[in-house]
């Protein structure tokens, strides 16, 4: 029986690589999207099987709406917990409440509902498996967890509510276990922010041992890797061309 995989922001960007690498080797998918709804919809039709998709809308911010939304889900094999919101202060400007309140809501409060959630629904073949898209950001340069610190009113708070979630994976992985397997992969610069200018990403690739942008490829081929790999729970995993070691 073919397995079951939701995908939160699976509209576009690395959740439509991850889609269409997980369809191709048969998963049913349901794809959750925020404002890419007209992208999941056209991504499904070029999808093997199209007509056993589906697409699911709901916006993670609103903490009301997404505990109704979530309440609609059936039961998965693997969920990918990709949506997220990323930089939503730009630089010189001081973080607003509402969007510190959108990054822990979306970046956090999100993921270990649908994790919560999905132990509650666990399908008959177990274990079933949870894997969270970080950022390599909330890693130490030895590979550990950097501690958490609440930024101070108006700082941004993105990296904040990643690392916050970052140190969540090993006690969620061991609370679940053995019925359901939590990993993470932490990516470096895959693709670019859709407001980054050439020269941004130029900056950050300086940032990046082996000066070149992660591909896409490489980030699904270690999602798939981990849905496969019934022993791995508990992992962040880099995919991140050595960023997180920083440069000499």
């Amino acid at each position: 029986m073919p397995k079951k995989v939701l995908i939160t922001g699976g509209g576009k960007r690395i959740g439509a690589a991850l889609a269409k690498a997980f369809a191709r080797n048969d998963w049913l998918l349901t794809l959750h999207v925020n404002n890419s709804l007209a992208e999941a919809m056209e991504l499904i039709n070029t999808l093997k099987n199209p007509g056993l998709h589906q697409v699911t809308q709901c916006d993670f911010s609103d903490q009301t709406k997404r505990r109704e939304w979530l309440q609609t889900l059936g039961k998965f094999d693997l969920i990918i917990c990709n949506a997220s919101c990323y930089r939503l202060t730009g630089r010189d400007e001081t973080e607003t409440l509402e969007n510190r309140q959108r990054y822990w809501q979306v970046n956090y409060h999100s993921v270990l509902e649908l994790i919560e959630l999905q132990y509650k629904n666990l399908p008959s073949d177990l274990p079933a498996s949870a894997l969270i898209m970080l950022d390599c950001d909330v890693l130490t340069s030895s590979g550990g967890i950097k501690e958490f610190t609440e930024p101070p009113p108006g700082v941004d708070s993105y990296l904040a509510s990643r690392i916050a979630l970052a140190r969540r994976v090993p006690e969620l992985a061991r609370n679940f276990a053995p019925h359901l397997r939590i990993n993470a992969i932490a990516p470096g610069p895959v693709l670019p922010p859709a407001d980054c200018t050439t020269g941004g990403m130029t900056v950050i690739l300086d940032r990046v041992p082996m000066h070149q942008p992660v591909m896409v490829q490489d980030i699904v081929n270690t999602a798939l890797y981990l849905a496969q790999t019934p022993s791995m729970t508990g992992n962040i995993i880099a995919v991140d061309g050595g960023m997180h070691l920083g440069v000499k």
